[in-house]
């Protein structure tokens, strides 16, 4: 449950907010990516297009430059608070102090935003 309300929230401003590619293309030096010769692959899919056209290397690369790591955190917050409305604090607390990869992540999202 958390994982589908995580990537519907995250969906929901990559994808369908009208103002967020025109915010991701002045952020970020998305646009510079391109003229760098660092991987084998164009930085797009299509020379047109939005952030869908996009390979996942400049992606996460162009949130590095801006240390902002948005596709890091965008959508957990909205998951956790989903989750401890539905009555699932004590199994979070349980995920978190059993769950290695779960203490981890929440710690490194913990990280990011405190950056």
């Amino acid at each position: 449950k958390m994982s589908a309300k995580s990537c519907e929230e995250y969906r929901s401003i990559v994808f369908k907010h009208k103002d967020f590619v025109p915010y991701f293309q002045t952020a970020t030096p998305v646009a510079e990516l391109g003229g760098l010769n660092i991987g084998s692959r164009p930085a797009k899919r299509k020379a047109a297009g939005g952030v869908d056209t996009l390979r996942a290397i400049p992606w996460i690369f162009a949130w590095t430059q801006t240390r902002l790591h948005l596709p890091v955190w965008l959508g957990i917050g909205e998951a956790l608070e989903q989750a401890y409305a539905d009555g699932n604090e004590d199994i979070l607390n349980e995920m978190y102090e059993q769950w290695p990869f779960f203490q981890g992540t929440t710690e490194l999202v913990e990280m990011v935003l405190a950056k």
